[in-house]
C-alpha cells in the first residue's frame, strides 16, 4: 500500500512540475544594426569553415593522417578569414 501511495505522490509531483514548465514566447528581441552585423560575421565564418573543410579534404592525400589534415584545414581557414571577413 505504501508503494502505491508513494507512486501516486511521485506522479502528482512530476505532473505538477511539467505543468509549471511552460515556455513563454512573449519576449520579442529588437532587431538592431548590431545584431545584423553579428549575424553577417557568423555567416562569413561558417562559409570559411565549409570551404576550408572541403579544400583540406581535397588537398590532403592521406585522410588517416589527422595531424596533416588539421594543419591543412587551419592554414586554409586562416587564409579564408583574413581575405574574406
Amino acid at each position: 500500500m505504501k508503494k502505491v501511495i508513494l507512486s501516486l505522490v511521485f506522479v502528482l509531483a512530476t505532473g505538477v512540475s511539467f505543468m509549471n514548465a511552460t515556455v513563454s514566447n512573449d519576449e520579442v528581441l529588437p532587431i538592431t544594426k548590431e545584431a545584423i552585423e553579428v549575424a553577417e560575421e557568423f555567416g562569413c565564418a561558417s562559409n570559411c569553415v565549409r570551404t576550408s573543410k572541403r579544400q583540406a579534404l581535397e588537398f590532403t592525400p592521406d585522410w588517416s593522417d589527422d595531424e596533416k589534415l588539421v594543419d591543412n584545414y587551419m592554414i586554409l581557414y586562416t587564409i579564408c578569414i583574413e581575405e574574406n571577413c
